[in-house]
């Protein structure tokens, strides 16, 4: 089953609380968020703190630099203040944005002619597009190739039952699974069909211990 959890990183405002989780990532980890402007740093210890508490160590990248660990898949996402994961034993990616006002008018310069046609004959282009937008990401996270070299070649249609893809990039089907998050886009591809009924938030649990 994938599981997909979301962790409120509001929380790390506190100070106290901030430097205290700091502590308790690895290393490696700690450098890159400190380096990072504050903002940044709270969706990086946050992204941290889900892999710490639900995947493990990572073992290694592969060439796009996506984290493999040896507990199963697992895909990171973060926007706003939110950061989330889903992790599943078959290939999974994850992608949340917030709602984007206006970018529907770029949406030709990175998306396919049917996708834009399916944001021109929407009621709302803003959330088409971000929708649209959430759901390719997540696609191209789950295969593992990077975001910027097969963005505008397969399509997402957005039937009323289910979410479709068309694609010839990789043989293996895929599925999507969309999550409600206020003011948010979130959404979930794996190989795995089987998706958690909703998701699950996990900030109380992560920030219970100080």
């Amino acid at each position: 089953m994938v599981k997909t959890y979301i962790l409120n990183t509001e929380f790390l405002d506190n100070k106290e609380l901030f430097n205290s989780k700091l502590e308790s990532v690895d290393k490696e980890r700690k450098e890159k968020i400190l380096r990072l402007p504050f903002a940044n740093q709270k969706l990086s210890l946050g992204a941290g703190l889900l892999i710490k508490e639900f995947v493990g160590e990572i073992s290694s990248y592969n060439k796009h630099r996506k984290p493999i660990s040896a507990n199963g898949e697992f895909n990171v996402s973060h926007s706003g203040k939110y950061v989330v994961l889903s992790k599943s034993k078959k290939p999974v990616g994850v992608d949340i944005e917030i709602l984007q006002r206006g970018k529907n008018k770029i949406a030709h310069r990175f998306f396919t002619i049917d996708e834009c046609i399916q944001i021109d004959r929407s009621y709302d282009r803003d959330n088409t597009f971000t929708r649209i937008w959430t759901l390719k990401e997540a696609f191209l996270k789950c295969i593992g190739t990077g975001i910027g070299e097969y963005f505008s070649k397969f399509t997402i249609f957005l039937d009323e039952e289910e979410v479709k893809i068309s694609q010839n990039i990789q043989s293996n089907p895929v599925y999507f699974k969309e999550y409600f998050v206020e003011g948010y886009k979130l959404a979930v591809c794996s190989e795995d069909n089987s998706f958690s009924r909703e998701i699950e938030d996990v900030t109380q649990k992560v920030f219970a211990k100080i």
